[in-house]
C-alpha cells in the first residue's frame, strides 16, 4: 500500500494545495481560474500531441480498448440515467446530467499522471482513447438529450446538432488529438524550436492541471441535495470501475497493461468541468457538491482499488 500511496498522494497533495490557496486567499479564485484555462488550451494539448505524435497510428488506437471503455461508460451512463428517472420520477432527458456524472472522468488532468507513474509511457494511450470516449461521445449525448429537453421539441433538430457539434469541435483537447493522430498518420515532425516548445508547455501541464482543480474546488459551494451529489458520486467511483471490470471479462484479448489503465481511468472522480456545464442548463447545484464530494472519496475509493487490483504494489 506505501508503493501506491507513494504515486497517489501527490497527486491529492496538489489538489489540496491548490484547495487551500484559494480558500485562504493566498491566491484569489480568478487565479485558480487563469490556471485552468491555461491547462485546457495549452499545457494539456500540448502534452497530448506530443504523446501522439511521436508514436506510430496503430500503436494509438487499440479497437479491444475502446470496446471495453466505451461499452463500460455508455452502459454506466445508462444506469445513471435510469436510477435518477425513477428515483425522481422525471424524464430521461432531464437527467442526462446524472449520467454524465457517472461516465465521464477526470482523464486528462488526474489520469494522465496517474497512469503514467503506476503504468508507464505505454499506456498512455488508454489514456488518449477514454478522452476520446469522453469528448466524442459522453459530452455528446450529454448535451443533445439537455438541448432536446431544453427545446421540448419546439427548435430544429439540426440546429440542435449543430450546436452540439461546435461545441465539440471547438474544444482544444480534441484538436490536439486530432493533429497528433495527423503527424502519427504522416508521419511529420515539427521543427526544433516549435518541438521543444511543445515539450515545455507539456511540461507543466500536470502540476498546473491539478493545482487548478483544487482552487476550482474551493470556489464551489455545497448546498442542499447532498442525497443525489452522494449518490451520483458513488456511481463514479464504485459502478464505474465495476463495470469496466466486467467488460474487461468479456475481452480477455485486451493487452492486460490496457487493462489496468481501464480500471484506473473508470475509478477517477468525473471531469472537472461537470458542474460548469451543467450550469448553462440551470442544473448547476447537484453537480457541484457531487464533484467536491467525489473528489474527496477518490482517495480512499481509487487507493484501495488499486490495492484490490494489485497495480502499483511490486511484485
Amino acid at each position: 500500500m506505501f508503493a501506491i500511496l507513494s504515486v497517489t498522494a501527490p497527486i491529492f497533495l496538489l489538489i489540496a494545495l491548490g484547495f487551500v490557496a484559494v480558500h485562504q486567499v493566498w491566491m484569489p479564485r480568478e487565479g485558480a481560474v487563469a490556471m485552468s484555462r491555461y491547462a485546457l488550451l495549452f499545457a494539456l494539448p500540448a502534452l497530448l500531441f506530443d504523446t501522439l505524435s511521436k508514436r506510430s497510428l496503430d500503436s494509438i488506437l487499440v479497437p479491444d480498448f475502446l470496446l471495453v471503455y466505451v461499452s463500460a461508460s455508455l452502459i454506466t451512463y445508462g444506469i445513471g440515467v435510469l436510477v435518477a428517472s425513477i428515483a425522481r420520477r422525471t424524464s430521461p432527458l432531464d437527467n442526462a446530467f446524472f449520467g454524465m456524472g457517472l461516465s465521464m472522468s477526470n482523464s486528462s488532468y488526474i489520469g494522465y499522471p496517474l497512469v503514467a507513474q503506476l503504468l508507464g509511457d505505454p499506456a498512455l494511450i488508454a489514456v488518449v482513447m477514454a478522452i476520446l470516449t469522453e469528448v466524442l461521445i459522453i459530452l455528446p449525448l450529454t448535451l443533445i438529450l439537455t438541448e432536446f429537453h431544453r427545446e421540448r421539441g419546439r427548435g430544429s433538430v439540426l440546429r440542435t446538432l449543430g450546436r452540439v457539434l461546435r461545441t465539440v469541435g471547438t474544444n482544444p483537447i480534441l484538436l490536439a488529438i486530432g493533429a497528433g493522430l495527423a503527424f502519427a498518420a504522416l508521419g511529420w515532425r515539427l521543427p526544433v524550436p516549435i518541438g521543444r516548445t511543445i515539450e515545455l508547455l507539456a511540461g507543466s501541464a500536470a502540476v498546473v492541471a491539478l493545482f487548478a482543480i483544487g482552487g476550482s474546488l474551493a470556489g464551489q459551494r455545497v448546498r442542499g441535495a447532498l442525497g443525489p451529489a452522494t449518490a451520483i458520486a458513488v456511481g463514479k467511483l464504485v459502478v464505474h470501475p465495476i463495470v469496466a471490470m466486467g467488460m474487461l471479462m468479456l475481452v480477455p484479448t485486451l493487452d492486460p497493461t490496457l487493462g489496468q489503465a481501464a480500471l484506473i481511468l473508470a475509478g477517477l472522480p468525473m471531469v472537472t468541468i461537470f458542474p460548469l456545464i451543467a450550469q448553462r442548463y440551470d442544473q448547476g447545484e447537484i453537480p457541484a457538491t457531487a464533484l467536491v464530494i467525489t473528489t474527496l472519496l477518490a482517495f480512499v475509493t481509487l487507493n484501495f482499488g488499486l490495492w484490490l487490483w494489485g497495480i502499483g504494489v511490486p511484485g
